[in-house]
């Protein structure tokens, strides 16, 4: 029996986003960009930019989100539903019950870190990157948090919002 084959150049595929570059190279039991590179021609060789945290497509999304604890889920769902992909914590904190202040949702924001940090099997992924927002004072809850577009419209397209 044989298996077909898909051939995609190095050229397509270094065009492709990183996240979308993963989800390849996992299909193909690689899971680091160098293992690729080191096999195709040193000319081919492809820099992962990491300005901006890491992309998730929906497929990454769907692997994020599977059995995680509902105070964990509604965060993510708060984020979907944010206009753009950054969202405002306070956001967050007012949409879990129980939730006071930034304190009250830090387990939230590790968890979604340890999990993505897995699924991408990359030590150093950044789901979100922080900032503080304009009108905040030291211990304010006015943290704005940015996620990749990409991450953005899979969590949109996963919460059907």
């Amino acid at each position: 029996m044989t298996n077909s084959a898909l051939i995609l150049p190095i050229t397509a595929f270094n065009e492709l986003t990183p996240s979308a570059q993963q989800e390849i190279l996992s299909a193909m039991s690689f899971h680091d960009i160098r293992q690729v590179n080191t096999t195709a021609s040193a000319a081919t060789q492809n820099p992962i930019d990491n300005d901006g945290p890491d992309e998730l497509t929906l497929i990454f999304v769907r692997k994020l989100t599977k059995n995680l604890s509902d105070k964990t889920l509604n965060a993510l769902k708060v984020i979907a539903q944010s206009d753009t992909p950054r969202f405002h914590m306070k956001d967050v904190i007012d949409a879990t019950a129980g939730a006071k202040n930034y304190m009250d949702v830090r387990s939230i924001w590790s968890a979604l870190t340890r999990r993505t940090r897995k699924i991408l099997d990359d030590r150093e992924a950044d789901l979100i990157w922080w900032t503080k927002g304009d009108n905040a004072n030291d211990d304010d809850n006015d943290w704005v948090g940015s996620i990749a577009p990409l991450t953005h419209k899979s969590l949109k397209t996963y919460f059907g919002v």
